[in-house]
């Protein structure tokens, strides 16, 4: 039993004709009379009562009509879930998120998600130590990180997404609170800053500054996260710093420090999900170059 012969059937039970249903399906009538007999032949009964003058459904043919319709109608939709899954109109986006710029991925995503709402778009925060998008089974689509850790290689692309300063986070009641940040000022306090291993961009950045104001920092904790860094912060625990969008509003711009962090997206030249194909001209679209 397959789909042609319950198509030639189901045909053949609307139009109550051979030659009407060898029409509708733009095949010859002797291809829909060796389905119809294959198929009764399978079932082991007479599906119709031919005459030469008419074709009558038989009841056993009355009875499997809807069981055949409810399969070529499963078929169909089979098919158009393959379709949809093929041209990236349903299936997964999973996205690596190391560091982005303030609102893209929102501006981005959203938008996406509204011209794709079948498509399901996972965000998954990892590590900025390193490109993930280089091992040979990344379960990520593309991955969002700092410029500086783009790896070399053919096999890859990215795209520049945007750039921002550091900012300062004080603790409740500091000294310098409402104040032009001076770094220089702050030789004597604790530092709370990002492990290396976790962010080793921002975390040489920190120190670099710091040394540029003739200054090594104290640091006396490595908060693991931007998240657990800010808590650690408003806890009393030392100052700290952070890209301005990881800062929020606590946070005090550093001047001279705009476009310190660039970042960037990687993904594979051999992109093989539908959906990220989709969802590259979002991205290009957000991007300012």
């Amino acid at each position: 039993m397959d789909l042609n012969q319950l198509a030639s059937f189901q045909a053949v039970a609307k139009t109550l004709s051979f030659t009407g249903a060898a029409r509708r399906l733009g095949v010859p009538q002797s291809t829909v009379s060796r389905h119809i007999s294959d198929l009764e032949q399978q079932l082991g009964a007479k599906l119709f009562y031919r005459t030469k003058r008419d074709v009558q459904l038989s009841d056993e043919g009355r009875t499997f009509l809807p069981y055949a319709g409810e399969i070529l109608a499963a078929a169909a939709r089979g098919a158009a879930a393959v379709e949809q899954l093929r041209s990236g109109a349903r299936g997964r986006l999973v996205l690596a998120v190391s560091a982005a710029p303030a609102g893209l991925l929102e501006r981005c995503v959203g938008k996406f998600s509204k011209a794709y709402p079948d498509i399901v778009v996972e965000l998954l925060p990892v590590s900025c130590g390193r490109c993930l998008m280089d091992e040979d089974q990344a379960p990520y689509d593309l991955q969002f990180l700092p410029r500086e850790l783009l790896p070399e290689g053919e096999e890859l692309e990215s795209l520049l997404l945007g750039e921002e300063g550091l900012s300062l986070l004080l603790p409740p009641g500091h000294p310098m609170a409402g104040k032009p940040v001076e770094l220089g000022a702050l030789s004597r306090d604790k530092f709370l800053l990002v492990p290396e291993g976790e962010n080793p961009i921002l975390y040489m950045q920190a120190l670099d500054l710091c040394r540029a104001h003739r200054f090594t920092p104290q640091v006396v904790s490595q908060p693991p996260t931007a998240e657990a860094l800010r808590l650690s912060v408003a806890a009393g625990l030392g100052v700290g710093i952070l890209p301005t969008s990881q800062a929020g509003a606590a946070g005090v711009p550093i001047p001279d420090t705009e476009g310190f962090t660039v970042y960037a997206a990687v993904w594979k030249k051999s992109l093989l999900n539908p959906a990220a194909r989709l969802f590259l001209p979002y991205l290009r679209e957000a991007s300012p170059w």
